[in-house]
């Protein structure tokens, strides 16, 4: 019997070992993660902005176990070795005969790390109810978040959602570091969105960033400061430590590039520099699969797509997840691999006004049609049928 280990209790940790549980095997499987509960994320924003019950959105990993047949360690990674086979954590060593690296990504300080103690970061359900009571307490006059992408855009809003809703005498500012916001969307869905905040109240700063935060003030770029501010960083995301430092190749987020299979290492026979090399692709040498049992889902992967890597999504966490831990049971009884092939519904990026914008099946979409299929999606991927219940009575 083999062991096989999966970091991340996410969304592909979690469709990885459902399929396990579908399979016909008798592999011990391990599932590592560092919360007791996996949270959904995508709705974490909602927490600040609405009356949403927190609890709604987490699932118990024990549950989890439970119900899929495998064992939960509650524990944080440390590193992993490969030449024992085995993941380190605070709470041991677990040894393993396949490996799905599905952990996820957080918050990127971009070298800032004494920011990191001085901000809000938005990467769990306990991020988004301090976020929101810190609100509520109302001893800052100012919420100044940076970063101009999804997470920024949609935390911005509920920040300026929720000081309406509470009637209090508050101001949000967004600073993009982009000429638009959203900046790997077409530009007109920036402008769009950027026009929807100015609207709702929320001061929109672009091609600024912050420089530093000094006591209660934060310092910009361009010169000015905004002060009895507080800081809300979402400038970005990165993978989680122990990935950065496995000796495979990366881009510069951390994300392991993986092959047509999602395994990691088939194409490199020696570690390389990602300092030297932070955007290296694929070279084109012939196709020499791996001969260890190592494969990667969801945000941490980097897949191959259009001459650049996968965005990251929820669909593709979903999908890569169950179809990682297929190929690892192929691996392991000897069969050949089946090449994950990508499908993509389309993405939506909602605010707390009920407007947003997104492209659905390649279809281009402003308004209210966009966040309506956004929650009426949260509904179908959120797990457990209590959470389902109380999610569609929040949003009725």
């Amino acid at each position: 019997m083999s062991k096989i280990l999966v970091i991340g209790g996410g969304f592909a940790g979690l469709a990885a070992v459902e399929r396990f549980s579908w399979g016909r095997h008798h592999h011990e499987v391990v599932l590592i993660d560092v919360r007791n509960s996996s949270h959904f994320l995508p709705l974490l924003p909602d927490i600040v902005g609405k009356p949403i019950i927190p609890h709604t959105l987490a699932y118990s990993l024990k549950n989890a176990a439970q119900r899929w047949k495998f064992r939960f360690v509650q524990a944080v990674v440390q590193s992993v070795d490969l030449s024992s086979k085995s993941v380190i954590t605070d709470k041991g060593k677990e040894f393993f005969d396949a490996l799905l690296i599905a952990s996820g990504s957080e918050t990127d300080f971009r070298n800032r790390e004494s920011l990191r103690g001085k901000s809000f970061s938005l990467d769990c359900i306990d991020d988004a109810v301090r976020i929101r009571d810190s609100v509520v307490s109302n001893d800052h006059a100012h919420y100044v978040v940076c970063g101009g992408g999804y997470t920024g855009v949609e935390i911005a809003s509920n920040l300026q959602h929720l000081i309406r809703r509470k009637k209090l005498d508050q101001k949000v500012s967004l600073i993009g570091r982009g000429k638009i916001l959203c900046p790997s969307l077409p530009g007109k869905h920036g402008l769009y969105l950027a026009n929807e905040l100015r609207r709702s109240g929320v001061e929109v700063c672009l091609s600024t960033t912050v420089v530093d935060k000094k006591g209660d003030q934060v310092d910009l770029s361009d010169g000015s400061n905004i002060r009895n501010a507080k800081l809300v960083w979402t400038a970005g995301v990165c993978t989680a430590p122990y990935v950065q430092n496995l000796p495979f190749p990366k881009n510069r987020q951390g994300r392991l590039e993986v092959d047509p299979f999602l395994a990691v290492g088939s194409y490199w026979s020696s570690p390389v520099d990602t300092q030297t090399q932070p955007e290296r692709q694929h070279p084109t040498k012939p196709f020499v699969e791996s001969e260890e049992c190592i494969f990667a889902a969801g945000d941490a992967a980097g897949f191959p797509n259009n001459g650049g890597l996968l965005r990251m999504g929820i669909q593709f966490s979903l999908t890569q997840g169950w179809h990682a831990a297929g190929n690892i049971l192929r691996r392991l009884d000897g069969t050949a691999l089946v090449p994950y092939r990508p499908f993509d519904p389309g993405w939506v990026v909602p605010l707390a006004n009920h407007r947003g914008c997104g492209t659905i099946f390649g279809v281009t979409t402003f308004g209210r049609l966009p966040v309506f299929l956004h929650y009426f999606m949260s509904v179908v991927r959120s797990i457990g049928f209590d959470n389902r219940l109380k999610l569609i009575s929040h949003l009725l």
